[in-house]
């Protein structure tokens, strides 16, 4: 696989800065603020016409799985039976067969999972088919929550997912405080997870942990940006085999101090001085920072490793090395664990998991142990020295969330990013960068848009934020090394909301609207269509090899509640235009998330009904559709009205507006915020209207009928 690197500048770490992960350095363009008001968008709803014929039901189908990305297929109508016109992708029969071991909470993802796979699928496949039956969920969560890039690099060996999955259950019977739970459930679904002892109200109680919880923060083999190994690099072991079995002389060995430990805390905040005994009463977050104190006394020499192995066994290392050991040895625990990041202030830390997430940091050079402290951000607002700019979590997989509001005041900025028509991009990764405490600007955290094209993040107060945006189809600003500020100066408690256009157009499907139809109702497509959630990506850096020097991409997969189909309904003359690539007419359309709804044919003539997801980069929706096909036995005659449009407005104009309306209507011109910009008052049946470049809604009023059009304004 082909190496890929972030961006022009890159910041290296040294033996004095706490980072570990190479941070980018941008130069500011421009200024384009975001404002402070929600936007708000005129919206129209269709016209659907009322159904009153006699059906019987014919036929049904059902089709439940993941669509993937820039993928359709396509049903009709042949001999009152539902058939594939255009079959969906479809898994090997070894895939399928590992599909029906796994279970069901996975499945959608283990599909997608698959297909991504390609020709490696049947491999990892077998390996969910081999492992031990009380691995196979965590196998499973493994293969669904690994990126593809890393599953199927040469350097990575696959056995690491049944060695990790094994060590828990290993480890597990060694804990006092902690045991993992297996459920089998009536309609077939198992999962695990892990029961804990905790100090509640002066008495010990088992809690037990979301599983989503379990497999994200304990389960998944990678902390941050590491690459999972056990290759002789890291000792040939894995690390949850080498930090609980394994010791140099003269240090602490893990396994040894927390067999001991009977509760995981007390839930009280904790500042425990460096340099204390090991006692039979102590929490199991006491023990674990403590070892990592024991292990790690002295500051950073020389390499900066990122591997847990190799940081227990060197013995130095700043607040990056104690991140990654910290968050490991309390995986290696059964502690839900996370590493957190403040990159532009150059600190790093950790969060444990017990019914929230609570700071969790081992201070450098043989420092206190922090637990739940939220001092160890160092703000000003907690007495420190520092102005937070933004603090994220980085789950596992690659997927960052902002938890600035935990460690400082705050603010809320909401981005959003469209194509040139206003179409919402799906996955833009969009890098909000500020000044970083050692000059220069600098990455302060990053999201990828969600399906429809929004992402937010909560930043730090006081302070100066910078943007850029980056998708498959163009960027904002063009060159990667450049940002533009959109905030001055934050306000805590303040919400911000800023807009970005990308010069070119998602894919679309190439077809128009018409409504040439006789009125004799034959038969009709019933589509019910659950809500829909899915899967959008975005992508982070994992470093390799010796040195870490080898960058590579891997993907992460966040699920969304949101997201939409196409469904089109076709006659076979332009359904073949469609499989041709070319321009074809719809007799009807409809995008939905959710919706029931029907396509009625008024002639005995094959028919198709389109499903399709090739108007997005990266959202791969988890459908669950319905379709069934009625006869009208009877034949009675419908009323169907054409739909007549007041206009047919061009999509693209330069400078102005300049138009001639084929009916008089008043015209009203929003911006995209939902600002009126423009308004005729009376009917007209000319507009020549100079406006800004930009996206814009035009609404047509006509006999106490609204359409609403959208258009563009270039230079």
């Amino acid at each position: 696989m082909t190496a890929l690197f972030l961006v022009l500048f890159v910041l290296q770490p040294t033996e004095t800065c706490d980072l570990t992960t190479p941070i980018e350095e941008y130069i500011n363009i421009g200024k384009e603020l975001a404002t402070q008001s929600p936007p708000s968008f005129p919206c129209t709803s269709y016209e659907r016409f009322p159904d009153s014929a006699l059906w019987v039901l014919m036929d049904s189908f059902d089709f439940s799985e993941p669509l993937m990305n820039s993928s359709s297929f396509a049903l009709c109508n042949s001999n009152w039976n539902i058939t594939y016109s255009i079959s969906p992708e479809t898994l090997s029969t070894l895939a399928q067969l590992a599909l029906s071991s796994a279970p069901l909470r996975f499945h959608n993802s283990l599909i997608a999972a698959f297909h991504r796979l390609d020709t490696l699928q049947d491999f990892y496949a077998q390996l969910i088919l081999d492992a031990p039956s009380n691995c196979v969920d965590e196998v499973t969560f493994q293969i669904c929550h690994i990126g593809p890039e890393i599953l199927s690099y040469s350097g990575f060996d696959p056995n690491l997912l049944v060695v990790n999955a094994e060590l828990l259950y290993e480890i597990d019977d060694s804990l006092q405080y902690a045991d993992i739970v297996d459920y089998s459930l009536p309609n077939g679904d198992f999962y695990s997870t892990v029961s804990y002892r905790v100090l509640e109200d002066d008495d010990s109680v088992w809690i037990e942990l979301p599983w989503e919880i379990y497999y994200n923060y304990i389960v998944h083999p990678i902390i941050t940006d590491e690459f999972p190994d056990m290759s002789s690099y890291v000792y040939s072991m894995f690390w949850r085999e080498y930090l609980f079995y394994e010791s140099d002389s003269g240090y602490p060995n893990l396994g040894e101090k927390i067999k001991e430990v009977k509760l995981v805390w007390n839930g009280e905040r904790m500042v425990l001085p460096a340099g204390r005994p090991f006692t039979p009463d102590d929490y199991a977050l006491d023990v674990i920072a403590n070892w990592v104190t024991y292990t790690v006394p002295v500051l950073a020499q020389g390499n900066r490793p990122i591997q847990p192995n190799i940081i227990a066994h060197e013995h130095d290392g700043n607040c990056g090395e104690l991140q990654d050991l910290v968050t490991a040895a309390s995986r290696t625990c059964l502690v839900p664990c996370v590493g957190t990041t403040d990159p532009c202030e150059d600190h790093v830390w950790s969060e444990f998991y017990e019914r929230g997430f609570y700071p969790y940091q081992v201070s450098r050079g043989f420092g206190s142990s922090h637990i739940a402290d939220t001092n160890i951000a160092y703000d000003e607002q907690y007495g420190g020295s520092k102005r937070v700019s933004a603090i994220f979590n980085w789950r596992s997989d690659g997927f960052w969330w902002t938890v600035t509001g935990t460690y400082s005041n705050s603010c809320s900025l909401y981005i959003y990013v469209y194509d040139l028509m206003g179409r919402p991009i799906d996955g833009a990764g969009v890098t909000i960068a500020t000044e970083a405490i050692y000059g220069g600007i600098s990455t302060a955290t990053r999201a990828y848009t969600n399906p429809e094209g929004e992402c937010r993040f909560e930043l730090g107060d006081l302070r100066n934020f910078y943007a850029s945006v980056s998708t498959p189809i163009g960027s904002y600003p063009v060159d990667p090394g450049e940002v533009i500020q959109i905030i001055e100066y934050s306000q805590s408690g303040a919400n911000y909301y800023k807009f970005f256009y990308i010069a070119d157009y998602l894919p679309i499907l190439r077809f128009s609207d018409t409504t040439t139809l006789d009125s004799l109702s034959l038969w009709k497509f019933e589509f019910i269509l659950d809500s829909l959630e899915g899967q959008s990506s975005g992508s982070c850096i994992t470093r390799y090899g010796p040195g870490d020097s080898i960058r590579v991409y891997r993907s992460f997969f966040e699920k969304y509640a949101q997201g939409n189909i196409d469904l089109l309904f076709v006659d076979d003359t332009n359904f073949q235009k469609y499989i041709l690539g070319e321009e074809f007419k719809a007799f009807d359309y409809l995008s939905a998330s959710f919706d029931t709804s029907t396509f009625i044919a008024q002639n005995s003539d094959v028919y198709h009904l389109i499903v399709s997801n090739e108007d997005v980069l990266y959202y791969t929706p988890f459908c669950k559709l319905k379709v069934n096909l009625y006869k009208n036995e009877i034949g009675i005659e419908e009323q169907v009205k054409k739909k007549v449009l007041t206009q047919t407005l061009p999509t693209i104009f330069k400078g102005k507006l300049l138009f001639n309306l084929n009916q008089p209507s008043q015209v009203r011109i929003y911006e995209t915020s939902g600002r009126l910009v423009y308004n005729s008052k009376m009917k007209i049946d000319k507009i020549d209207k100079s406006l800004s470049t930009g996206v814009y809604f035009v609404r047509f009023t006509f006999n106490n009928r609204d359409q609403i059009g959208k258009f563009v304004i270039i230079k």
